[in-house]
């Protein structure tokens, strides 16, 4: 069987590396929190903040496809998915919540972070439903996974390590990198995938019915990485107010 053409919309492919760097921006700010001593509840933040935020990118990246077939989306598989990356944020801001760190949690934290990130991902790919076969490269599924390890433990090190704690813009810098971890995975993860055309199966609209559309998923992609944005601000402001009143 010959592979479908791969297409990417490239103004959805910017977006998704937005999406993603503001994510990551944003759950990484909760975490300098949480290793200032703040509260357990900066930790789940961050956690559902950066998780919501891979999944966002991955389906926005996901819309910017085109292969020229319909495709369709498993709703439970589609939902699983968000708590893999949930999960592995969670483990990973956890080993580093302390303010001084070892390198030996950086690099686990590095990889819980990493292997969450492709969980999540191949388990959206596994949820999509299409009039084509989907196989994968195994050497490029392990370097996609080997791309996100890499690039989260440098942005973990790199907010965490307190020689660099002068450098400009360190916060900014860390989710840079940290951020890119999530696009450039799944990009090379799409290396991995070849899709080839499959005539006899969802060949008719009507068997997408209870399949989620990839419009949208778009749609709650921006949602979802909105929400805990505003939460992350809200419960800022109202530390912050409470530090201010107990020191009036």
């Amino acid at each position: 069987m010959t592979d479908l053409p791969i297409h990417h919309d490239p103004i959805l492919v910017a977006l998704s590396f937005i999406v993603a760097i503001f994510t990551a921006y944003a759950a990484l700010t909760t975490i300098n929190r949480l290793r200032q001593g703040g509260g357990q509840g900066w930790l789940v933040l961050g956690a559902i903040t950066f998780g919501l935020g891979v999944w966002a990118m991955h389906f926005t990246a996901m819309t910017a496809l085109n292969l020229g077939v319909l495709i369709g989306y498993n709703p439970a598989l589609t939902l699983l998915s968000v708590v893999f990356a949930i999960v592995g944020a969670a483990i990973a801001f956890n080993l580093v919540r302390q303010p001084q760190v070892g390198f030996a949690r950086v690099l686990g934290a590095g990889t819980a972070l990493g292997a969450g990130i492709g969980v999540m991902h191949y388990t959206g790919m596994y949820a999509m439903r299409m009039e084509a076969y989907l196989n994968f490269s195994l050497p490029m599924v392990g370097l996609s996974v080997v791309v996100a390890v890499v690039l989260g433990t440098f942005g973990i090190w790199l907010l965490t390590t307190p020689a660099l704690s002068a450098l400009p813009a360190r916060n900014l810098l860390a989710a840079t990198v940290t951020g890119l971890a999530i696009p450039l995975m799944h990009y090379t993860a799409m290396l991995a995938a070849h899709f080839s055309a499959d005539p006899n199966a969802m060949t008719h609209t009507s068997a997408y019915a209870g399949l989620l559309s990839v419009n949208l998923l778009l749609l709650v992609a921006v949602g979802v990485v909105s929400l805990p944005l505003f939460l992350t601000s809200l419960l800022g402001n109202s530390e912050e107010i409470a530090e201010s009143s107990q020191g009036a």
